[in-house]
């Protein structure tokens, strides 16, 4: 869903609070301010898609929308007026003035919800691609941009369909249109709500996700396109895994079917803007070369200058055997090397030695864990720790020093993504 930038303009304190929860909780971001003079320097620094200005403020309303209007001419933001006033002449100079839409100030809390979410709607809608109904390339970087100025943990995933402009050529607009058509719907079904998906390019998307979510979604997308593939082609082209563009008296190489090819970026202080992150998307999504598969590919955070990669290793401490063993294995299916120890005296023994760069921790005794003691030297020589337990003991082992909490039972699938995401 695309966050839009909402500008309340009040001189009323409670006014600006109440509208600005209500549009809150539809997950947009709210900026506001009494004074105008700060409102016009906002509008000059800020691409806002919505304001909402009240007649509570010292100029006329209405010539004050024409400034705004003035200013905002590039980008043209949806104007919604509020007013006291009932007088028919007072509304009418308003919406001539440029607003779109004039609400009163009696207008009740699901009204304004809905008639904001209206007006949302019609915007997003103007910049539609036509064929797959998600956002065009204009939306596009204004969402990456202001996810790359938020302060939040996500990722930006670059999908290419390999080979998409033969098919087109070989098999015609309509067929091309529906590989389009039906990746666009694989990806409003999988996509959460507070996601993002839309076009860079007529052919390109961008998905914004959370950091956690992001290689899942990779892995579903490429999965579910093998899995429509031969909808799109004849058996002996899908079953030979090649596409013929002219006939036999005519040289040509081996051209495969559409893959979908998918890069994966985190966002991290690397990035210098948000165009950093567009351009290291489509470097990295080149290293995408199978040809008999979709695939997709996931870049991790990079120091600068010189470095030695560090080994990863992971340290468990976990008294149920048959959990420390499951543990182990999936560290090391996925090259992550791992030592278990079942008590204390054990993990001592290995971890001088092992110098993890992870420490997997459980509770242990119900009345009292002497492990909170292992905790803290773990955290005193700056390793990343997982404390697990089964006994709501939240604020004594996050006060231990550890990197995260896990409440038992847990998902294995969970765990291993806390592993990854501390190691990368």
């Amino acid at each position: 869903m695309y966050k839009a930038r909402v500008l309340i303009i009040s001189e009323r304190k409670e006014q600006s609070i109440k509208y600005k929860k209500l549009i809150e909780v539809q997950n947009q971001d709210v900026i506001i301010t009494n004074n105008l003079s700060d409102a016009l320097v906002i509008l000059q620094k800020q691409e806002v898609e919505f304001i909402i200005i009240s007649d509570t403020i010292k100029d006329k309303l209405s010539d004050f929308i024409k400034k705004i209007r003035v200013l905002t001419y590039n980008y043209r933001p949806i104007i919604i007026a509020v007013s006291k006033s009932n007088d028919i002449e007072d509304k009418i100079k308003i919406l001539e003035s440029g607003a779109d839409d004039i609400i009163g100030e009696e207008i009740s809390k699901q009204e304004f919800q809905m008639r904001f979410m209206a007006h949302l709607r019609r915007y997003c809608e103007s910049f539609l691609n036509p064929i797959t109904h998600l956002s065009d390339k204009n939306i596009t970087q204004k969402a990456i941009k202001k996810t790359f100025e938020a302060n939040e943990d996500i990722s930006y995933l670059l999908l290419k369909i390999k080979n998409i402009d033969l098919y087109n050529k070989t098999h015609g607009e309509i067929a091309y249109e529906k590989v389009l058509q039906t990746l666009g719907a694989i990806i409003n079904s999988t996509c959460a709500k507070e996601d993002y998906a839309g076009h860079i390019n007529d052919n390109d998307l961008i998905l914004i996700t959370n950091t956690m979510q992001a290689e899942k979604l990779a892995s579903f997308l490429t999965f579910a396109f093998d899995n429509i593939l031969n909808k799109f082609y004849s058996n002996d082209e899908f079953e030979n895994n090649i596409c013929i563009q002219s006939d036999d008296a005519i040289k040509e190489a081996k051209t495969g079917l559409m893959r979908l090819n998918i890069s994966v970026i985190e966002k991290n202080q690397n990035n210098n803007d948000y165009k950093t992150i567009i351009n290291n998307l489509y470097e990295l999504i080149e290293l995408c070369t199978n040809e008999c598969a979709s695939s997709y590919i996931v870049d991790r955070f990079k120091l600068k200058g010189q470095t030695l990669k560090k080994e990863k290793k992971v340290l468990i401490l976990e008294p149920d055997s048959a959990l420390s063993y499951l543990l182990k294995n999936v560290c090391e299916i996925n090259n992550i090397k791992a030592q278990t120890a079942l008590n204390e005296k054990e993990f001592f023994e290995i971890y001088d030695e092992f110098k993890p760069s992870l420490v997997i921790l459980d509770w242990g005794n119900k009345e009292k864990s002497e492990n909170l003691e292992i905790a803290q030297k773990i955290a005193n020589d700056n390793i990343k720790l997982i404390f697990s337990s089964a006994f709501l003991n939240k604020k004594e082992i996050l006060k231990a020093g550890a990197n995260l909490y896990m409440p038992k039972p847990y998902e294995i699938d969970d765990m291993f993504n806390w592993i990854k995401k501390f190691l990368n």
